[in-house]
């Protein structure tokens, strides 16, 4: 009876044992797993955080060297809802923060235009700005309603003389003007002209494409202003495709291409025939604009589809 006893107290203490040892050994594979899991986590967060202040960095980097930036909504004109023409494409842009100037003369800056999923790719169509413009030049040329338009706005302030357009059509009404294609009851030209750009009032359309038929063939587009109360529509004749920039606010240097800090310049892109044939949908689009100093400015927007005649694309 006592061997039997002493059997039983030692295999009690061995078994106490041997649970203490198990319970011990699960403990710490609990603790080696869960430092595990922790590590792994601070690991990742540690390179999540460095990636994310590398891209920060990258990007800070590339907008520091970057001389313009958009200052506003990128707009794209088709004809809705048949979704079979394009018209012109509009954004604003403006001078970086810390540059005192930017220089968008056609000569020394290039706008490319780029829709690769249609192979489509121009590498400069920038052709004319009315920077260069003062309103004297386009004020009171334009006739319609009985009276002579003033196309451009002037303003002083801190004895600065800043010009600006009210829209864009104003603007494109001056650089029609500009290039020479001015339209008045009985002007019209009988002979071919090399310009992008015509525009008449819908009261003139028929005689002007009877003196001029080869206008059939442009890419025409439609806009209507108020001129003293009452609705004026115009037609653009546009036979190639090209871009122009124009003063919409802070433009001191009158007859100068430049654009000072804190300036606004609308920048217009006008489909030829070319183009205008296609309609840019559920594809990107690439518009870069490279002054003479620092790095391009690109906009590359996806154009799901046009949900009007306007549409903001980015």
């Amino acid at each position: 009876m006592g061997l039997k006893n002493a059997i039983k107290k030692y295999n009690k203490k061995v078994k106490r044992k041997g649970l203490a040892g198990l319970d011990t050994a699960i403990i710490l594979i609990a603790f080696i797993i869960t430092a595990s899991v922790l590590a792994y986590v601070a690991i990742n967060m540690g390179l999540f955080v460095t990636q994310k202040a590398k891209s920060t960095i990258n990007k800070g980097e590339e907008t520091a060297s970057t001389a313009l930036t958009l200052s506003g909504s990128v707009l794209y004109a088709v004809n809705y809802p048949t979704n079979t023409r394009s018209y012109w494409i509009y954004f604003t842009v403006s001078p970086s923060s810390g540059v005192s100037s930017v220089e968008l003369s056609p000569a020394t800056t290039a706008i490319s235009f780029t829709a690769s999923s249609l192979g489509i790719a121009y590498s400069n169509i920038y052709k004319y700005t009315l920077l260069t413009v003062s309103p004297s030049e386009v004020n009171g040329i334009v006739y319609v309603n009985g009276q002579y338009l003033n196309l451009a706005d002037q303003e002083t302030s801190g004895g600065q003389t800043y010009v600006y357009y009210p829209n864009p059509y104003y603007a494109l009404l001056a650089l029609n003007y500009t290039l020479g294609q001015l339209y008045k009851p009985s002007t019209y030209s009988t002979t071919k002209a090399s310009t992008p750009l015509y525009i008449a009032t819908s009261t003139q359309v028929s005689t002007l494409l009877t003196t001029m038929p080869w206008l059939k063939n442009d890419n025409v587009f439609s806009f209507t202003l108020n001129i003293s109360g009452q609705l004026v529509t115009y037609y653009a004749y546009v036979n190639q495709t090209f871009a122009f920039t124009y003063p919409v606010a802070g433009d001191p240097l009158i007859g100068s291409a430049i654009a000072p800090a804190g300036s606004v310049i609308g920048v217009m892109l006008l489909f030829g025939p070319d183009l205008g044939s296609h309609v840019f949908q559920y594809q990107t689009i690439t518009i870069q604009i490279s002054p003479n100093i620092g790095s391009p400015l690109t906009l590359s927007e996806y154009v799901y589809q046009p949900e009007g005649n306007v549409t903001v694309i980015g």
